[in-house]
């Protein structure tokens, strides 16, 4: 996998906070970063695929069950 280098600035005490909890953990503050970034995205492919499955059409169920609910359709 090729490597992009990147500089961000971040508040003092939150880099001394990041670097102590990957100490902690056993990790360079670089495996944490990732990690997080990961851990970011992951969680919005996650709120993408539950939307998804949220809007997904159900077999058998039509508009006539939303007014059943007092719902309404969001077409």
């Amino acid at each position: 996998m090729k490597e992009v280098r990147t500089s961000i600035v971040l508040p003092r005490d939150l880099y001394a906070e990041l670097k102590k909890r990957a100490v902690e953990e056993g990790k360079t503050v670089k495996e944490a970063i990732v990690d997080a970034i990961l851990n970011y995205l992951s969680r919005k492919r996650e709120r993408s695929k539950i939307k998804e499955q949220i809007l997904k059409p159900c077999e058998g169920a039509g508009p006539e069950d939303l007014r059943e609910y007092g719902g309404e359709d969001i077409d």
